[in-house]
């Protein structure tokens, strides 16, 4: 069985190979998951919602499972969103995708689990082919809809997502790649939002993989959310078709 510092070593050496999957005989998915973020300007922050005098309960924050200067990239033109929603009273949340000038590009509304966990949302590949252009900041907001009739009463976080344009390198990498790594590779070039959808995905079709619960404990503790690691992820995963 490998040592502590085993692991450490047999990362670097991993790593340093330009995570070349055939160098390593241990799958990359088991051994690390971290986020190494893209180098941009000012960061943002990250900011979770209140539940004082709002439909919100429980201890935990409305939070948005992102890094914690806010900004993910994406390859995909069908990026997955992903959440925290505390239990709440409300039954309904808006998500808005809007552009630099604050226009809204499209809107939303999405029902809300009864129990807290981790809710996600995929951006319609139709709408995101059409609006979502490679190198450009887009903005997302999303809301507990407490009182659609009084909205500044809502709690709401929000974020940036940028579509990229993969390297060459990265799409050789993903090609070699078995699913169980492609997460891990995704996060080590900076790519969070296909890191963290590639990992619920896999999560969601092997619920008892202690490998995938790792790793998704530690790719979220690499963006300083390990409070949500052990959130379930049921509203994530989609609805088993019930059997007759």
């Amino acid at each position: 069985m490998l040592q502590k510092n085993d692991y450490r070593k047999l990362l670097t050496v991993c790593l340093s190979s330009a995570l070349s999957v055939a160098v390593c005989g241990v799958p990359l998915l088991a051994i690390a998951q971290e986020y190494h973020p893209p180098k941009r300007g000012i960061p943002g922050r990250r900011e979770g919602a209140g539940t004082r005098g709002t439909c919100l309960r429980g201890p935990k924050l409305l939070m948005p499972l992102t890094p914690s200067d806010s900004f993910s990239a994406t390859v995909s033109n069908s990026p997955t969103f992903f959440w925290y929603v505390p239990k709440t009273g409300a039954q309904t949340a808006e998500f808005a995708l809007l552009d630099e000038t604050d226009r809204t590009l499209y809107k939303t509304t999405l029902n809300l689990p009864e129990a807290a966990g981790v809710l996600s949302f995929s951006l319609p590949t139709s709408v995101a082919a059409s609006i979502l252009t490679v190198g450009k900041d887009y903005y997302w907001q999303f809301s507990i809809l407490c009182d659609p009739n009084q909205p500044s009463i809502n709690p709401f976080v929000e974020g940036v997502v940028q579509r990229v344009k993969p390297a060459t390198t990265l799409t050789n990498q993903l090609k070699k790649a078995s699913a169980r790594d492609r997460s891990t590779i995704y996060a080590t070039n900076g790519i969070w939002q296909d890191a963290i959808a590639t990992l619920a995905q896999a999560r969601c079709t092997n619920p008892q993989d202690q490998n995938l619960i790792t790793s998704w404990t530690h790719l979220l503790q690499s963006v300083k959310l390990e409070d949500y690691a052990q959130e379930p992820l049921t509203a994530s995963c989609p609805a088993k078709p019930t059997k007759k």
